[in-house]
C-alpha cells in the first residue's frame, strides 16, 4: 500500500468535491480516498501506484469541475488573482445604461445581451466544458440553462441577475470558507518558525527542521517553546492553554520536561532537545487534527450519498413541472419559467458544505480547549454514548499516590520494611514506585541486583545482595501462601516479604479529583445513562470511590486482561455506544476496544495519542464535560443546517410551482442558503465556554 497526499486548487464546488472523490474511489488501483474540501487536500491510499496517477486524477477532476488542478503536496503555487470581476462590473454598468437612458428597443436588447455575455462568460465557458465531459447535471450547466431560458423568454434583467447573484454568492461563499479555515487554523498556530540554537560560535537563529536531538536551545520570556525537550537551566512558568486547555500556569525548573507550543511567561530557559520538530508532541497533535476529516461522521457520509440523488430528482421535477401543464393545455411560457426555478435550486452545495464545515469548526474549537478528536465520526458519536466506563487511578482519582504509612509485622523494624520497599520499587515506574521514591531514600547499587521478575498486575520478586524480596498486592501474597497479613482497611497497599518472611505493608492514599462529583452529575445531564468503574484496587477502596461518586457499578481487583474482558461483556449488553475513559498509560487495549476510547491525562502521555479516539490533554474533569457538550452542540448545528438548506429549497420550489416566486427569489435562496448555513456554523467560533 502507498499513501499519497495532494493539493487541490480551484475547487469551489462542494458538490463537485463529493463527485470527484467518488470517481477517484472507483479507480482499480485506489484502496481508499478522502478529499477534504475545507482544506483543499486529497489523500489516496493506493493498492499500486502508477506513474501517470497524477495525470489521471487531473483528468477526473477537471472533467467534473473545469479548472480544478491537483498537484503533489506542497508544490502548488498560490492561484493568481482573477480580474474577471471587472467584466462583471462592466456588464452590470451596461445593463444599468440600457435602463437609465432612452434608446431604441433594439439597442436596449443588444446592450442587455452584451451585458449578459460579460456577466455570464465564465459560467457559460464552464458549462460548455461540462457538456463535453458529459456532466449534464453539473451546477454551471444547469445555471446556464436557467439563465438562457430567461433570456429566451425576454427576461433580460432576470437572466443577468441570476448569473450576477450566482457569481456574488460564489465569491462570498469562498470568502466565508476561507475565513473559517483561517479562524480555525489560527487556533492551532502554536509553534514559532525558528529557534535560538546554542552553537560553537554562540547563539544562532535556525529553522526548526535544522534542530537535532541533543541540541541546546534558548527560549526567552514571551516566546513559545519550539520543540520538546528537558530544561537544563532556568526556571519559569509556562502557559500551556493553547495546547492542553489548562489555564493555570505550569511551574518548570531544571529536569522538567517541556513541550513545543507552550508559552514561556518569564525567565530564560536553556533546553536540551529531545525530539525533532516533526516528532514533537504538538506536531503529532496538529497532524491528528489535520487528518481528522478522513474519518467522516454518519451525517457526512449520508449527505454525500443524498446529494447524488438530489440534483437528478430536482431536475426531473423541473421537467415534469414544464411538461405536465403543457400537455394539459396550459401556457408553455408560464410553466417553462416556473420550471427554471427548480433548475436553479437543484445545486446541493449548501448541504454538502454545511456538514463538514460544522465538524471542521467543532474539531478546531475542541483543539483550542485541549480536546483532540481523531475524526468527526468520534465528535458525532460521543453524544450517543449511553454507557461510560472509567479507569480509577489517574482518571477518577488524582493518581498522585502518597506513601501514607508503613505497618511492620511483629518483631520487624520499620526501617527494615522501608528499605525493602525502596529496593523493590526502585526500578519500577508504577505509581506506587514513584510515591515510594518520592518519600524514601536508601542506597541502591544496580550491580547487586541479580534477578528481577515482574508479574503484571500482581507484584514483583527480586534478589538483591543475596536477599530475596517480594512486593505485591494482598491477592498476590495469598496466592503465594502468606497468612495473617496486615489489615489495611480501605487503603491501597503493597505487602512485602524478605527471604520468604512476611515483614509488613505500605499504605498509600489517592484522592478523588476535584470537580469529579460535579462532572459525573453533568455527564448524566448529557445523556449518559450508566457510569461504571474498573479498578485494580481492593474491594473496599473501589467501593468507597464508587459510593462517593454515586456510580452505577464498579469492578475491583482486576488485572489488565480482566479489564478488557469486562469491557467485552459490557459491550454485549450495552444500550447505545460505550465509551471508556482512562489515563492512557496502561489502558491501551481497553481504549482501542471500546466504541469510543477517551484518554484523560497530561499532554506527555504518549500512549494515549496512539490508542485513543478522543484525547483530553489535561486531567480536569470539566474537560470531559466540554467534550460531550461540544459533541451535542455540533450535532445541533448540523441538523439546523440540514433543516435550513432543505427547508428553504423546498419552500422556494413550492412557491415557484404556485407562481409566487421567480428566478430572483430562486437564485437568492440558492446562494443565500449556502451563506446562511456557513454563517450558522461560524457561530460556533464564538463559543468561549462549554455549551
Amino acid at each position: 500500500m502507498t499513501i499519497k497526499e495532494y493539493d487541490v486548487n480551484n475547487l469551489n464546488c462542494a458538490g463537485c468535491s463529493a463527485k470527484i472523490e467518488a470517481e477517484i474511489a472507483n479507480l482499480a488501483e485506489v484502496d481508499s480516498v478522502n478529499l477534504d474540501f475545507m482544506n483543499k487536500r486529497l489523500v489516496i491510499q493506493y493498492k499500486s501506484h502508477s506513474a501517470d496517477a497524477l495525470e489521471r486524477l487531473n483528468t477526473i477532476a477537471s472533467g467534473i469541475e473545469p479548472g480544478v488542478r491537483i498537484s503533489d503536496s506542497g508544490s502548488m503555487e498560490p492561484p493568481a488573482r482573477s480580474r474577471y470581476a471587472y467584466l462583471i462590473y462592466l456588464g452590470l454598468v451596461l445593463l444599468g445604461v440600457s435602463y437609465l437612458f432612452p434608446m431604441p428597443a433594439v439597442m436596449r436588447i443588444a446592450l442587455s445581451i452584451i451585458a449578459y455575455g460579460l456577466v455570464s462568460g465564465r459560467i457559460l465557458h464552464s458549462a460548455v466544458k461540462e457538456v463535453f465531459s458529459k456532466q449534464l447535471l453539473a451546477e454551471h450547466f444547469l445555471m446556464s440553462i436557467a439563465s438562457l431560458g430567461a433570456l429566451y423568454l425576454g427576461e433580460y434583467t432576470e437572466a443577468i441577475a441570476v448569473m450576477a447573484l450566482y457569481e456574488l454568492g460564489q465569491y462570498l461563499e469562498n470568502r466565508a470558507l476561507a475565513g473559517s479555515r483561517k479562524s480555525v487554523n489560527s487556533l492551532l498556530s502554536l509553534k514559532p518558525e525558528k529557534a535560538h540554537r546554542i552553537g560553537v560560535s554562540g547563539v544562532e537563529q535556525v529553522r526548526l527542521d535544522q534542530i537535532q536531538v541533543s541540541d541546546r536551545i534558548l527560549v526567552y520570556a514571551g516566546e513559545r517553546i519550539p520543540v520538546d525537550g528537558i530544561i537544563l537551566k532556568g526556571e519559569s512558568t509556562l502557559d500551556a492553554s493553547s495546547i492542553s486547555g489548562e489555564s493555570e500556569p505550569l511551574l518548570v525548573q531544571p529536569d522538567s520536561e517541556v513541550y513545543a507550543g507552550c508559552l514561556n511567561n518569564s525567565g530564560l530557559l536553556e533546553i536540551e532537545v529531545q525530539r525533532q520538530e516533526s516528532e514533537s508532541m504538538v506536531s503529532r497533535i496538529m497532524g491528528l487534527i489535520e487528518n481528522a476529516s478522513a474519518r467522516k461522521s454518519r451525517q457526512e457520509r449520508f449527505i454525500t450519498r443524498f446529494a447524488r440523488y438530489y440534483t437528478p430528482a430536482v431536475v426531473l421535477a423541473a421537467l415534469l413541472v414544464f411538461l405536465i401543464p403543457v400537455i394539459l393545455g396550459y401556457s408553455g411560457a408560464v410553466w417553462f419559467k416556473r420550471a427554471l426555478v427548480f433548475l436553479i435550486v437543484s445545486c446541493p452545495c449548501a448541504l454538502v458544505i454545511s456538514i463538514p464545515l460544522s465538524y471542521f469548526i467543532g474539531i478546531g474549537i475542541a483543539a483550542r480547549k485541549g480536546i483532540i478528536f481523531k475524526g468527526s465520526v468520534f465528535l458525532d458519536a460521543l453524544r450517543s454514548s449511553k454507557t461510560l466506563v472509567f479507569d480509577k487511578t489517574g482518571t477518577l482519582t488524582t493518581g498522585d499516590l502518597k506513601l501514607q504509612q508503613v505497618i511492620s509485622a511483629p518483631d520487624v523494624d520499620p526501617s527494615e520494611l522501608e528499605e525493602a520497599l525502596y529496593l523493590c520499587e526502585y526500578t519500577s515506574n508504577h505509581p506506587y514506585a514513584l510515591a515510594v521514591k518520592k518519600a524514601l531514600s536508601f542506597d541502591f547499587n544496580a550491580a547487586m541486583l541479580t534477578s528481577f521478575i515482574e508479574v503484571p498486575g500482581k507484584g514483583i520478586t527480586l534478589e538483591y545482595q543475596g536477599m530475596d524480596y517480594t512486593a505485591g498486592s494482598e491477592a498476590f501474597f495469598k496466592e503465594l501462601g502468606y497468612l495473617n497479613l496486615v489489615d489495611c482497611g480501605e487503603s491501597s497497599a503493597v505487602h512485602l516479604a524478605k527471604n520468604a518472611c512476611y515483614i509488613g505493608a505500605a499504605l498509600f492514599s489517592d484522592e478523588i479529583k476535584e470537580g469529579m462529583p460535579e462532572a459525573i452529575t453533568g455527564l448524566r445531564k448529557h445523556g449518559v445513562e450508566e457510569i461504571a468503574m474498573l479498578s485494580g484496587d481492593r474491594e473496599a477502596k473501589a467501593a468507597s470511590v464508587a459510593k462517593a461518586l454515586n456510580l452505577d457499578a464498579y469492578y475491583s481487583e482486576l488485572l489488565p486482561a480482566d479489564k478488557l474482558q469486562y469491557i467485552e461483556d459490557m459491550m454485549k449488553a450495552k444500550k447505545g455506544l460505550l465509551a471508556f475513559c482512562g489515563d492512557g498509560l496502561n489502558d491501551a487495549p481497553v481504549l482501542a476496544r471500546a466504541d469510543i476510547g477517551i484518554a484523560m491525562g497530561a499532554i506527555g502521555a504518549q500512549a494515549s495519542i496512539e490508542s485513543a479516539d478522543v484525547i483530553l490533554l489535561n486531567d480536569h474533569p470539566e474537560q470531559l464535560l466540554n467534550a460531550f457538550a461540544l459533541s451535542r452542540l455540533t450535532n445541533r448545528i448540523v441538523w439546523q443546517n440540514i433543516a435550513l438548506a432543505l427547508g428553504i429549497k423546498v419552500l422556494v420550489m413550492i412557491l415557484g410551482l404556485s407562481g409566487l416566486s421567480g428566478l430572483w427569489e430562486a437564485i437568492i435562496a440558492d446562494v443565500g442558503v449556502s451563506l446562511l448555513v456557513i454563517f450558522n456554523s461560524l457561530r460556533m467560533l464564538r463559543l468561549k465556554e462549554r455549551a
